[in-house]
């Protein structure tokens, strides 16, 4: 592939207590094939305590410190210090692929697109619950990206139009979940923009490992759609059949029909307790309501 086309990107990492895990996204992004005068790695510490900023401080990048406990505003304070015209955002337990930014932003990108997105896939299978977590699909793009009403990224691996990102004022910082989904809406809705899905465009995660943290990210995807729903009550829609197809998906599990190849028997015999957790995380969460920052 010719480079000599490739955009300036920033990398901008928000993390919080990620001392552990870090470096291997740093080494990664480190190791990425693209030019270096047009790369850039913004690790954005948010009110670590232990040793975070540090173990970041061993790579190549920049460090800066966001004392709001907040994510979002996080990839906030990167995206205002980036030095280039595209911001990718990915996160501290995920690794990136060697030829990640090259794909995602290679060219052409038309004038429309305000925001390119890649592909979300497992960097590990120690546990059912992350094999489970892969078969359905619950943090590919593939899977998420087209929504039932506008499509939607997550941060683990998209890149925007940084002018456009300013101009919406970014992500807001007055919510904890969902903010990803809704600044997607917002860079449809009012940027007039297009989102560009780039599936060989691959960011690694490392998908939550127990039954308890399936529950607490299903918890936490319920409460981000109670904020959509409140946000977008006109566009943002609860069907019944939704809900019904819900249950012929416990169904289904319990037949083993998301196995063809069969798969660990183990898996099989767990996959309707999966669903169970996974879903009633997200009853839980959209009944408890949006879940806002101690500063709205």
């Amino acid at each position: 592939m010719d480079t000599s086309d490739l955009p300036g990107v920033s990398v901008v990492v928000p993390v919080r207590d990620g001392a552990a895990e870090i470096g291997r996204l740093l080494a990664s992004l480190r190791d990425l094939d693209y030019p270096k005068d047009r790369l850039e790695v913004i690790v954005v510490d948010n009110a670590s305590k232990d040793g975070t900023a540090e173990a970041a401080a061993r790579f190549p990048v920049t460090v800066l410190r966001e004392p709001v406990p907040s994510s979002y505003a996080a990839r906030n304070r990167g995206a205002r210090a980036a030095r280039f015209p595209w911001v990718a955002f990915t996160d501290s337990d995920c690794a990136a692929a060697p030829d990640w930014l090259k794909v995602l932003l290679a060219p052409p990108l038309p004038d429309a697109v305000g925001a390119v997105v890649g592909e979300v896939i497992a960097l590990e299978a120690s546990t059912p619950v992350q094999r489970l977590t892969e078969r359905y699909g619950l943090m590919r793009h593939a899977v998420t990206l087209p929504h039932k009403e506008l499509p939607c990224f997550s941060t683990a691996n998209v890149a925007v139009r940084r002018d456009l990102l300013l101009r919406l004022q970014g992500f807001r910082q007055d919510v904890r979940y969902f903010g990803d989904m809704d600044l997607s809406w917002r860079l449809q809705l009012e940027g007039g923009a297009t989102l560009l899905f780039r599936p060989q465009a691959r960011i690694f995660h490392r998908h939550r490992r127990t039954f308890p943290a399936l529950w607490r990210q299903g918890v936490q995807h319920g409460r981000g759609v109670a904020f959509m729903k409140e946000t977008y009550p006109d566009r943002y829609h609860i069907r019944a059949g939704e809900q019904v197809a819900r249950l012929f998906g416990l169904a289904r599990a319990a037949g083993g029909a998301i196995f063809p190849d069969r798969g660990p028997l183990g898996d099989r015999l767990l996959a309707p307790v999966f669903l169970a957790f996974w879903y009633g995380g997200l009853l839980a969460g959209y009944l408890r309501g949006p879940a806002w920052t101690e500063g709205r």
